[in-house]
């Protein structure tokens, strides 16, 4: 009989690639939760068989019905919409309370590090994921913690390369020379489906994801052989100066880039390809979305 598993963020880039994985899999049934059941991603995925129901982690009394009869559940929190610590751990309690009391049987957490313990500096962001998982752990929920590194897909986005006078782009981000686990956020849910799948082996462990392990000139490298004549190179600023730029979240940001150079958090891409062997190397994943880098350049 397939297996009914909650994916919530089911229209995210997380939830999303968790809920197409599945509803690719006959022993697998999709109750995908949305904030917005009349999206046109919702529909979507409705229109692929997944069953679509409308709750939200900020309102307790919706997580119950959303997890009744479930066998697992996918759950990411999203920090970067509020930017608030309190709501986000409170997210991450209330739905590890209504699994618990809903006996769902495989609860996957998109978590991270708490650096704050680690490191000894804040890193919101994390803490606040590294604070859910501590609370899963405490509830014996039987969980598996996935922990997913910088994204390729960040290139396109919010650090996309920045053009400079003599017309190189810079890469910003500032690991001072040392190399940084990536991974492509979409390509993850075959990973999170193979976890589902062999419950009993990775029940109560913590799994980083990483489709590849590059220096950041490294990367500029690759962007540079798939964009050319644009040369990209990585930038020379310090974890230090890029939490000082201003922005929202850029201390934040600058502490994540110094803990992943000083700690080399855990992630693997042996066992990352273990799970999934098809996922993407940053060379492969750019040569695949080169107009799309391409686009957000322009």
């Amino acid at each position: 009989m397939a297996k009914l598993i909650t994916v919530f963020g089911a229209t995210g880039t997380q939830g999303g690639s968790v809920a197409n994985a599945l509803l690719e899999d006959q022993d697998f049934k999709v109750r995908a939760v949305t904030r917005n059941a009349s999206s046109d991603k919702a529909k979507a995925l409705q229109g692929r068989g997944a069953e679509i129901v409308q709750a939200s982690l900020d309102d307790p009394s919706t997580l119950g019905p959303a997890l009744q009869g479930s066998h697992g559940v996918f759950v990411v929190t999203n920090y970067w919409e509020h930017m608030d610590q309190e709501r986000e751990i409170k997210q991450g309690k209330d739905i590890a309370d209504a699994a618990k009391a809903a006996g769902v049987l495989h609860v996957v957490f998109s978590g991270l590090e708490n650096v704050e313990k680690i490191a000894g500096f804040p890193c919101p962001h994390f803490d606040n994921k590294g604070q859910i998982e501590e609370y899963m752990t405490s509830l014996e929920l039987p969980v598996t913690f996935v922990r997913y590194s910088a994204f390729y897909e960040n290139y396109i986005s919010g650090l996309k390369p920045k053009k400079q006078e003599d017309g190189t782009y810079v890469l910003g981000v500032p690991m001072e020379g040392a190399a940084m686990d990536i991974v492509s956020a979409g390509d993850m849910g075959p990973a999170v489906r193979a976890i589902f799948r062999n419950r009993a082996e990775w029940l109560g462990r913590a799994v980083g994801f990483s489709g590849d392990k590059l220096t950041i000139q490294q990367t500029a490298d690759i962007l540079s052989k798939h964009l050319a004549p644009k040369v990209f190179k990585a930038s020379d600023m310090t974890a230090d100066a890029f939490g000082q730029l201003g922005f929202p979240g850029a201390d934040d940001l600058g502490n994540m880039f110094k803990f992943y150079r000083l700690h080399n958090p855990d992630r693997s891409v042996e066992l990352t390809r273990q799970l999934h062997p098809a996922a993407m190397t940053f060379d492969t994943w750019a040569a695949e979305n080169k107009e799309a880098l391409q686009n957000a350049l322009d």
